[in-house]
Order: structure tokens, then sequence, then C-alpha cells
């Protein structure tokens, strides 16, 4: 074992000293004992710490492990200051379909093959001919109530004012009804993944809703 050892060192150093000595500049860093010693000491230790940084990080980024400060330095969502809603209705009775069309939505980004069939799938479900674009803007009084109002609006607090702004336009009058709420607005992220109610207290970018995004949402009727 000992043996092994020495030799594995005795190869390092035959490696390093003939790539050193390979470059006129670099020879000089091994012209004494006492500098040999010195720069492959940290030529060595470089390559350590080089190579548990990359170790680290992947485990980290591949999920194997976990980040060891993780519940010391938090990551602090960044305050949504406005968004742009695209709104339609769709039937109750379509609501598999809808959730099928934005499943293939978020599929077929950079995907051609996929638009015509999207656009057919979007033609069937969709009560308007178009989208109709909002610009929602956030000012205090739409987080000051929050437990943490530097981190801005929630997703409840949008979804209610995207439905407050559904059942008060004459635009989609033919849709209102009584027993319609804020439960039966769909709310989609900047990843066309649908945002669900059990997210509802949770900040807009904490759900990949951020600044100056341009998302959907569709009102069940």
């Amino acid at each position: 074992m000992l043996s092994t050892a020495v030799e594995i060192i005795q190869c390092v150093d035959e490696y390093i000293t003939k790539t050193l000595q390979s470059n006129s500049f670099t020879e000089n860093l091994i012209g004494t004992p006492t500098s040999k010693f010195i720069t492959e000491f940290l030529i060595i230790t470089f390559v350590i710490l080089m190579s548990y940084e990359v170790i680290y990080w992947s485990g980290i980024y591949l999920s194997l492990w976990e980040y060891h400060a993780k519940d010391i330095f938090t990551e602090v969502p960044v305050h949504c200051a406005h968004v742009y809603i695209r709104l339609n209705v769709v039937s109750k009775s379509k609501l598999e379909k809808t959730k099928e069309y934005y499943v293939l939505k978020k599929n077929s980004k950079y995907n051609v093959l996929y638009w015509n069939k999207l656009n057919q799938l979007g033609g069937e479900i969709f009560s308007l001919d178009r989208f109709i674009k909002y610009h929602f803007e956030f000012s205090p009084e739409d987080f000051e109530m929050n437990k943490e109002p530097e981190f801005g609006s929630t997703v409840d607090h949008l979804r209610e004012k995207i439905f407050t702004l559904f059942k008060d336009s004459e635009v989609y009058s033919q849709f209102h009804n009584d027993k319609l709420s804020k439960t039966d607005v769909l709310l989609f992220n900047n990843r066309n993944e649908e945002v669900t109610h059990a997210s509802g207290d949770k900040y807009l970018s904490q759900c990949h809703i951020e600044t100056g995004n341009v998302i959907d949402s569709i009102v069940l009727y």
C-alpha cells in the first residue's frame, strides 16, 4: 500500500517536472529544490480544489446532494412589478382539452411540427377568436397586506384581479353568471405551465411569473 502511494507521488512529480521543463518560463519555477517543492505543492493543491469544486457543484446541479448553506443563504424572489395577461374564455366541458392545449404549447415552443395541431386545438376550445391582452401593474396596495410585502403580489391576488376585470367588462357579458368565481380562472406561467390554486399564497416570481412576462389566463364558464 505504501509502495503504491510512493509510486503515484513519483509519477505525479515526474509529470509535473516534465511539463514545467518544457517551457523556458516555467522551468525557472523548479530551478531549486525549494522552489520545486513550493511550485508542485501549489499545483497539486489547485488541482485538488478545482476537482472538489467541479464534483461538488456538479452534484448539486444533478440533485445528488444539496448546497451546504441553503438554510443560511436562501433564494429571495424578485418583486414582480407588472405583467401582461392574454385572456380568453373556455367552456368548463373543455377543461381537459385546454390542459392538453397548454401541454402541447409548452412542448411545441421549438417544434414547428406541432404548431398546426396547436392552432386546430385552439380553434376548438377557445370561445373568443383571439386572446385579449391586458396590462396589470402592481402598486403597494396590491401587496402591502402580505406577510412579506417586499416580495410583491401573490398568485391569488392576480387571479382575483383578472376575475374582477372579466366580471366588470361588457366584452364578456355573454359569459357572465352568478356561479362564477376566481376559482374558475386558470393561470399559466412563462413556461406555459398551469399555476394551480394550491400555489395561491405564493409570490408571482416563485411561480415563474416575472416582471414584463406575457402569460395566458383562461376563465372557465
